[in-house]
C-alpha cells in the first residue's frame, strides 16, 4: 500500500532499496512521518465501535522520525516509542472520533484530516493528517502516517474567545498585564496576589502554549488578539 511517499516494507522485493527508502523518505522527511503497530491485529470485519475500542486498546507507536516527535515537545523519537493511542489521541474531540471513523469507512485511508493531539505536558496540538492502514488477511496489521503541524495557524484564525476558554480570569489578566510590559511586582500589586503566584500563572500560562520565553508569549497574546490599554 502506497500514499503521498508513505509505503509499506512488504512493496520492496530488495532489502537495499527498502533501506534507501526509509533513510530518504522517513527519517529526513520534513513532515512528520509514524508508524503505529497492535498488540492484536484488528479485524476488519467487526463493527466499526469495535474497531475503535481495538484500536485505543491495542495500536501503539513503534516507529517516527525526529520530525514528529518535536511537533509534541520532544526531542528523541525513544521519548515517544512505545506510548499508546490514548495517550497521543484526544478522543474526547468529536472530530477527532469522526476522523477515526472515516479512516475505517474509506479503505484506512484518509488525506487532510485535521485532528487535535497531546503533547508534551499536555498541550494541545493541531495537525493535518494523511493516514494509510496496512491489510494482510483481513485484518488491519499497521498504519502508517504523515502529519503536518498546524497549531500556530489555528491560533492566528482562532477568535479571541478560545483563549479565554483555555485560561482562567486570572491567567488572562496575568497575561494582559505581560503584554503591556508590566513586571512580575506591578502585576501582583494590581491583582492583589504575591509575585510568586504571578510567577506560577506565567508559568502554566507558557506550558499551555509551548512558548519559551516572555516575548514569545507576548507575540502569541497579540495574535489571540489582547488589548493593551494605553497608560
Amino acid at each position: 500500500m502506497a500514499n503521498n511517499g508513505i509505503s509499506d516494507k512488504s512493496h520492496f522485493t530488495n532489502r537495499n532499496k527498502f533501506d534507501e527508502f526509509y533513510r530518504l523518505n522517513f527519517l529526513q522527511s520534513e513532515k512528520g512521518v509514524w508508524l503505529a503497530q497492535f498488540d492484536k491485529p484488528m479485524p476488519i470485519n467487526i463493527p466499526i465501535e469495535q474497531q475503535e475500542e481495538h484500536l485505543m486498546k491495542h495500536a501503539y507507536l513503534s516507529d517516527c522520525n525526529i520530525t514528529f516527535v518535536k511537533m509534541y515537545g520532544y526531542e528523541d523519537p525513544k521519548e515517544m516509542i512505545g506510548a499508546r493511542f490514548p495517550q497521543l489521541f484526544d478522543n474526547a474531540e468529536a472530530a477527532n472520533l469522526e476522523n477515526l471513523r472515516t479512516f475505517f469507512k474509506t479503505d484506512y485511508r484518509v488525506i487532510q484530516k485535521e485532528t487535535c493531539e497531546i503533547g508534551k505536558k499536555g498541550i494541545r496540538k493541531y495537525f493535518l493528517n494523511d493516514v494509510v492502514g496496512v491489510i494482510e488477511d483481513n485484518h488491519l496489521v499497521r498504519v502508517w502516517g504523515m502529519q503536518e503541524d498546524i497549531t500556530l495557524q489555528k491560533s492566528e484564525s482562532e477568535p479571541k474567545n478560545s483563549l479565554e476558554k483555555q485560561l482562567t480570569p486570572q491567567q488572562l489578566n496575568v497575561l494582559r498585564l505581560t503584554v503591556e510590559g508590566k513586571k512580575i511586582k506591578e502585576i501582583a500589586a494590581e491583582l492583589d496576589i504575591s509575585p510568586k503566584t504571578v510567577e506560577y500563572l506565567r508559568k502554566r500560562i507558557k506550558d499551555e502554549f509551548d512558548t519559551e520565553s516572555i516575548p514569545e508569549l507576548v507575540a502569541l497574546a497579540i495574535k489571540f488578539g489582547i488589548e493593551i490599554r494605553k497608560n
